[in-house]
């Protein structure tokens, strides 16, 4: 097998060349799978050890006051950031030693930044990917992927399990060479890239050629999530503006790009305001929209078109990365389908109390493949099934009302109930050796208030009720 392509050329290398990076990612111990991330602290001099494309590109970094005679300089490394070579090299180099991933960054074309790029796909993880059951299918829909694909590239790497990712994008050049990276990196069974050739249509999922080889569930759902970065600009006038606003003058990072990556008609605002307005004709097609914003202004005139358009809940974030502050922003047509309680025990503490609480009130349960979420094991897991709702006033009156029947010799009859009113998940994540999470998930085609309804009653029920918490998504019902 021939040596793995390293340098700034803009040919794709065929997977035939690919070889595996000097650096191996972590080992997940909970799921026993790669745990692809940045580190927190990166040595450019050894990052360019193991990507030697990259010394060409290193200037020495001295610490204050040293001067270059000096006995007692100790040099670092860095590179110029207004180079637009230089930092596409450097993204190169992080996505093949930190993410094994061989992806071709042309010339002319917006070069990502990884960590930025990185912090969205962490957010989608962290507040809308686990807000469903370990092991379900994650489909991502990224809307503007650009030649580099780089969101569904760190989206099947860093979530991993069965993350799959659409990528759509207007301009032929970019799909091609989108196209050449999910190949050359073997991910054909896993990221898709669309042309969407009709350039009014931000979320093409109702054209006749968008076909998929999967869905997300056993509902009509057909994403779990979209993603976008916008375009933030009307134009290079409004970007110069806005620097000067700013008494910024060249930027200190190269941001070049092709103009449909950089600017549209009415600039972010008209961009996003067009993706609302989809997102109602679609609704629950994509579990959660989401989008980057790069405007404060932007924001709340959004969550107000957002409102408008009969979303059930907002969710809101902030990325911020060295200099750069960008917001995230996702709302949903869906009920809630996750409940999460807060129990400060341990978790063999809290599985005892669980269980003994689902018992008492009628509700059937059976063990299922251990399960994980986020990477921390749960040390239970459980399907769940009610046939009636023993939890509610409504019920323990019916019952009362059956017994005193009885007792007056009447014969009770159609009390006999096989269909259940309620099916749902549970599974125990430990915190500490004093803490734990219980998250309980919907499952498809059940009443989202008949869950929120016995969440509550456990709720009551809770050990440490003194002080009850819940931890839920950070949203905003609507």
């Amino acid at each position: 097998m021939s040596k793995r392509k390293t340098d700034s050329d803009d040919t794709v290398a065929s997977s035939s060349t690919v070889k595996r990076p000097y650096a191996q990612p972590d080992v997940d111990t909970q799921t026993k799978s790669k745990a692809y991330d940045l580190p927190e602290h990166i040595s450019y001099e050894r990052l360019a050890e193991k990507y030697p494309g990259l010394k060409a590109y290193l200037l020495p970094l001295r610490t204050p006051g040293a001067t270059a005679n000096s006995a007692t300089t100790t040099c670092r490394y860095t590179i110029d950031f207004k180079n637009a070579s230089a930092t596409r090299v450097l993204n190169r180099a992080l996505l093949f030693v930190y993410f094994d991933l061989n992806v071709v960054l042309p010339d002319g074309a917006l070069c990502p930044a990884v960590a930025n790029r990185l912090n969205y796909i962490k957010w989608l993880r962290s507040n809308i990917v686990e807000e469903f059951w370990p092991g379900s299918t994650v489909c991502g829909l990224d809307v503007g992927t650009g030649a580099s694909c780089i969101y569904p590239l760190l989206g099947v790497r860093y979530m991993g399990g069965n993350t799959r990712f659409v990528g759509t994008d207007i301009n032929d050049a970019s799909v091609s060479v989108a196209r050449q990276n999910v190949h050359a990196n073997e991910l054909d069974d896993r990221i898709h890239v669309y042309l969407n050739s009709d350039r009014n249509t931000v979320l093409p999922i109702d054209r006749t050629d968008f076909t998929l080889d999967w869905k997300v569930d056993a509902d009509d759902s057909v994403f779990t999530f979209s993603m976008c970065n916008p375009p933030f600009y009307d134009s290079p006038a409004e970007r110069q503006q806005l620097r000067q606003m700013k008494h910024v003058g060249r930027p200190t990072l190269d941001t070049s790009g092709k103009d449909d990556e950089l600017y549209t008609e009415g600039g972010e605002e008209a961009f996003l305001t067009r993706l609302v307005n989809e997102s109602a004709i679609h609704k629950t097609r994509v579990k959660w929209y989401t989008t980057m914003v790069g405007k404060k202004g932007t924001l709340k005139l959004l969550k107000s078109k957002i409102r408008g358009a009969g979303a059930k809940h907002i969710s809101e974030g902030t990325l911020i990365q060295g200099r750069t502050t960008r917001w995230v922003l996702a709302w949903s047509f869906l009920d809630k389908t996750r409940f999460c309680l807060d129990v400060q025990k341990s978790a063999d503490d809290a599985r005892v109390w669980f269980e003994a609480t689902v018992e008492e009130l009628q509700i059937s349960k059976s063990i299922v493949d251990r399960e994980y979420i986020g990477g921390v094991g749960m040390t239970a897991s459980y399907k769940c099934s009610a046939v009636k709702k023993t939890w509610t006033r409504q019920w323990r009156r019916q019952q009362q009302h059956k017994e005193e029947n009885e007792q007056d010799g009447q014969n009770a009859s159609g009390d006999i109930e096989n269909k259940p009113v309620i099916e749902f998940k549970f599974g125990i994540v430990p915190e500490t050796q004093e803490a734990c999470h219980i998250h309980m998930y919907l499952d498809p085609g059940y009443s989202s208030s008949v869950l929120m309804s016995l969440y509550n009653h456990i709720l009551r029920k809770k050990p440490d009720r003194e002080n009850p918490t819940s931890v839920v998504i950070e949203d905003t019902a609507v």
